[in-house]
């Protein structure tokens, strides 16, 4: 069907565009990157995906759409590593208190000017992102072998008579 700009909202652009600006100020806070809300936004009229016509999940049931249309979100499931952010930190009972001042809004660049033809072209941050991830598993497999070496070298010490306290290394990554 047509979708007539009188049909489209940007509320879900504000709200995406507002979860961004969390992105922002709490780096750390997310599972998902900034990659991943422009995928989601770039779909949102393309319709690619059945996830966003319609406007009610009963009339998405009556146009049968879950049987005739892919999902984004199994198109997003299918790559995750593009969409993951390789500085989340899981912190359990944490809330965020964001600055909503204008002060602390930020112009997201990424989204609204990418197709400037007057910004300089930079590399997609998602690639970085994909490397960073690498980077962090092949440093955590290190950490991890380390610390076994270190528990091997410790009961052999002991076994051999000399007992020599082996601090425990505590790693995050």
């Amino acid at each position: 069907r047509n979708h007539a700009d009188a049909d489209r909202s940007p509320v879900f652009l504000q709200f995406v565009d507002s979860v961004w600006q969390m992105t922002r100020q709490f780096p750390t806070a997310f599972e998902f990157n900034e990659y991943f809300l422009i995928t989601v936004l770039d779909h949102l009229y393309s319709c690619l995906f059945g996830t966003f016509l319609c406007n009610s999940e009963q009339q998405r049931v009556k146009e049968n759409l879950s049987k005739e249309t892919v999902s984004i979100w199994s198109y997003i499931n299918s790559q995750l590593e593009d969409f993951t952010n390789p500085l989340y930190v899981s912190y359990s009972n944490h809330i965020l208190y964001p600055v909503a001042s204008m002060r602390h809004l930020e112009l997201w660049v990424g989204y609204y000017i990418r197709w400037n033809p007057r910004m300089k072209p930079q590399e997609p941050v998602h690639n970085r992102y994909k490397e960073l991830l690498a980077k962090r598993a092949e440093l955590q497999k290190k950490v991890e072998e380390l610390q076994r070496e270190i528990s091997s070298r410790s009961a052999s010490s002991e076994r051999a008579g000399s007992p020599q306290p082996v601090p425990p290394v505590q790693t995050v990554i």
